[in-house]
Formats: C-alpha cells, sequence, structure tokens
C-alpha cells in the first residue's frame, strides 16, 4: 500500500527526516539517563562501554531498518514488516502492544516531564499546575500534528536545532574545565565485570530509542528509497556522538561519585560549567529537547493505527484522514487524549519502565522479521541491504536480548503479561471485521 494509495502525501526531505529521529531520540533520556548509567557501571570504564554496547545496539537495529523502510515503505513501519513476514496476528500483536502499552504512556511522561522542567524556571507552579501545562501541550501538538505533518516537520527542524546547540554548550564548556581525577572515582556497591557492563546499559537504551518513529513516517517521505536509509544511519550517528560526549562532559565536570544516581546529571554539569546560568540555560535546553521528542512522537505514532485499520486490524475510523489536510486525525485524537488520562492519573510511569522492556523485545522481533522476509519475499527490490547480513541481524538480537535479561523477574512477567493482552483483543477486532463486512 503505497502513498498514493493511502491519501498520505510525501512532503518531508533528508533534512527534516534526521530531524524527526533526532528529535525523537534526543529526548528526555540524555537529559536523565547518564547519572543512572553510572550507578550502575560503578566507574569510567564500564561506563562507556554500556553506552558503547546500547549504541550499538541501536545502530545495528536502526541498519534493520534501513533495509525494511524503503523496501516496504508504507505508513506503521514495524508493523508492516511484521505482518508481511508473521501474518496479520503478528502484526497485531505488535500494533497493539507498542500503541496501548508503551506509545500512549511515553506522550504522557514527555510531556509531565517538559511541565517538571519548565515548572524550575517559573517558581510557584503547583503539581496541579504541572499536570494542566502537560495537558495543554499535548493538546497542542495534538491540533498541529492534525493540521499536517510539513508543519511538523517544520517543528521539528527548529527544536532539533535548538536543543543540540544546548547540549553543544555543555559539551563545548565541558571540556575546558575537566578534571582528570573526576575519572577516578567509583561507586563501592556496584556490580563488576559483565553483569555491572549489561545492567548499566539497559537504562542507556532510554538515550537510544525512538530511532523506529522514522520508519513509520514512510508514507509521508520524498524519495523513501533513499531518504530513508541515508536518515538513519546519519541520525544514529549524530545520536550516538552527542550521548558520548555529553556523558564525557558529566564525568569531566561532576566527578564520577557525584554523578552517580543524580536525576539532573547534564543540568548539574551546566552549573558547574557556567554557574547559575548554566542551570537556566540546560533547563531550557531539556524543555526543548523533551518538547522535540514529544512532537516526533505525536507526529509518528498514530501511522501505526492507521495502517493497522488499512490493513482491517483496528476500528474502520482509525484509517480516516482529514478531509482537508491529509492525516490521520482519529488515531492522533486517540493516543494524545488517551494520554491525557494518564498525566492526571500519573499510572503511565510504572508502565513505562516495564514497557523498556517489552519496547526492546519487540524490536528483537522486528529484526527476526528481517530474517523472515530475506528467505520469504526475495523479490522485494532492497535499495540497501544490511551489511554484514546474517551476522550483524543476529548480533542485534543477542546484544538487545542480553541487555533485556538484566530486568527483575516481575519487570519481565508484568511486560509479557501486558502484550498477551493483544491476544484477545485480535480476537475481538476480527469478530468485528466478520460482522460489518
Amino acid at each position: 500500500m503505497n502513498a498514493q494509495e493511502t491519501g498520505l502525501k510525501r512532503q518531508i526531505g533528508l533534512f527534516g527526516a534526521v530531524s524527526i529521529l533526532v528529535g525523537a531520540v534526543i529526548g528526555s533520556g540524555i537529559f536523565m539517563t547518564p547519572g543512572t548509567v553510572a550507578a550502575a557501571a560503578g566507574s569510567f570504564g564500564p561506563f562507556m562501554i554500556a553506552w558503547v554496547l546500547a549504541g550499538a545496539s541501536g545502530i545495528l537495529c536502526a541498519l534493520v531498518y534501513s533495509e525494511l523502510a524503503p523496501a516496504i515503505p508504507e505508513a506503521g513501519g514495524p508493523y508492516v514488516y511484521i505482518t508481511e513476514a508473521f501474518g496479520k496476528p503478528g502484526g497485531f500483536v505488535y500494533g497493539w502492544s507498542m500503541t496501548i502499552g508503551n506509545y500512549i504512556p511515553l506522550v504522557a511522561m514527555l510531556a509531565t516531564g517538559f511541565a517538571t522542567n519548565f515548572a524550575k524556571l517559573v517558581p510557584g507552579i503547583t503539581a496541579t499546575g504541572i499536570k494542566m501545562i502537560a495537558s495543554a501541550i499535548i493538546l497542542a501538538l495534538m491540533i498541529l500534528n492534525i493540521c499536517g505533518t510539513k508543519l511538523g516537520s517544520t517543528v521539528a527542524n527548529i527544536f532539533t536545532v535548538g536543543k543540540l546547540l544546548a547540549l553543544i554548550l555543555v559539551i563545548v564548556g565541558g571540556f575546558f574545565i575537566l578534571s582528570p581525577e573526576n575519572f577516578t572515582t567509583v561507586v563501592p556497591d556496584a556490580q563488576t565485570g559483565a553483569s555491572g557492563v549489561l545492567s548499566a546499559a539497559f537504562p542507556a537504551f532510554l538515550a537510544f530509542g525512538g530511532y523506529y518513529q522514522l520508519a513509520y513516517m514512510a508514507g509521508d517521505i520524498k524519495n523513501p528509497e533513499k531518504t530513508l536509509p541515508r536518515a538513519l544511519i546519519i541520525g544514529m550517528v549524530v545520536v550516538i556522538a552527542v550521548n558520548i560526549l555529553i556523558s564525557v562532559a558529566c564525568v569531566g565536570t561532576v566527578g564520577f561519585a557525584a554523578l552517580a544516581g543524580s536525576e539532573t546529571p547534564v543540568v548539574d554539569a551546566g552549573t558547574a560549567i557556567f554557574g547559575t546560568a548554566g542551570t537556566v540555560i540546560v533547563t531550557i535546553g531539556a524543555c526543548v529537547s523533551i518538547f522535540g521528542a514529544l512532537n516526533g512522537g505525536i507526529m509518528s505514532y498514530p501511522r501505526v493505527t492507521f495502517s493497522m485499520s488499512q490493513h482491517g486490524l483496528m476500528f474502520k475510523s482509525f484509517g480516516r484522514l482529514h478531509s482537508k489536510f491529509n492525516t490521520p486525525y482519529v488515531p492522533t485524537l486517540f493516543i494524545c487524549l488517551v494520554a491525557l488520562v494518564f498525566v492526571w492519573t500519573g499510572s503511565f510511569s510504572t508502565l513505562l519502565a516495564i514497557n523498556v522492556f517489552a519496547g526492546r523485545i519487540l524490536e528483537c522481533v522486528v529484526c527476526l522479521s528481517l530474517l523472515v522476509l530475506r528467505k520469504k519475499r526475495p523479490e522485494l527490490k532492497r535499495p540497501l541491504k544490511m551489511p554484514g547480513y546474517p551476522v550483524t541481524t543476529i548480533l542485534a538480537i543477542a546484544i538487545t536480548l542480553a541487555i533485556c535479561l538484566t530486568c527483575t523477574p516481575a519487570q519481565m512477567l508484568k511486560s509479557i503479561g501486558l502484550m498477551a493482552t493483544s491476544i484477545p483483543a485480535y480476537f475481538i477486532f476480527r469478530a468485528i471485521s466478520k460482522k460489518s463486512a
């Protein structure tokens, strides 16, 4: 089902596609995870290995998308790949699990993160005020993206450039005041050896996830056969470089032991470099970064349910395009309005932590779909094949699984239980589809 058949307009070029990917990936994670990664790693060596390992998993998975996305350039991205490989039941399980259990809580979390950081700049904002700001930003971006992906892409361009400037300021400033002894301090109770590295790589995933969002936009991208692979690779290289440089700047300015466990590691580094002005600058950068990630999510997540509806696996209304703007407005409304419930109940935070595991496991399924489609659909036109296939594809699965297995058994069981709800949901939607046929 190509862009002409779905009615979507191809309006996004290379810079816009890279901006969407970088905007989606460099979100709240880079501003919160270095402290958690440091606490799990225990010392600077394992800390850096953990970042590289998480980044390696990210770039290998991104390369899977660089083959699949232009070969099957349809709105919905991985849902479509999994459907092609494993049939409609497999595609439904993926789409339901990611949309209901992952995307909606993530939209709520990012909006709340934006509001919480914004509150640091405006003293006196209450907890209720934070929820009101979070709700307002979701509603504003919902309207913006219903009005057209071109406008949403423009916002992604502006905020990607803005947040990178803030991060570059910390990186450059930090390298001027690096202190060698800051790299030698350790966390005494941390795990050692390979288990410590893998445990540290798990929270680092939060700073590398989201690259798949670009694949959802395949139906909106100009010349996707060439633009998608280039945008995926360029975008991930930018992300990995920024994450590693920021982490080094944080350790070098704050000290490894002080960094470990910090909930605001980049803000701490900004304060150490520039004083009070640095606190304000980096907090603004955090808001800009989270806003960009939230905009990218609200732009791309509805494409999953839109594609599911086009394939008869979701309510028909989710497949409607706006008569004026040609955007999937019904799933956009659904995701954003349900996210408001999570904002006001506050229950999304636990679900988000659990769904990190679910999201990464589902990425392994996407990698498996590449292996299946090489055999099942050899005739597909593949402008870019994954380098080193099949070794690199298997390596992407192995690294990701090894890191995921550091989750607690409770997290794994709850994640599996959440994904299992897709099974009865599939039969319900299939019955509704047969009844209306």
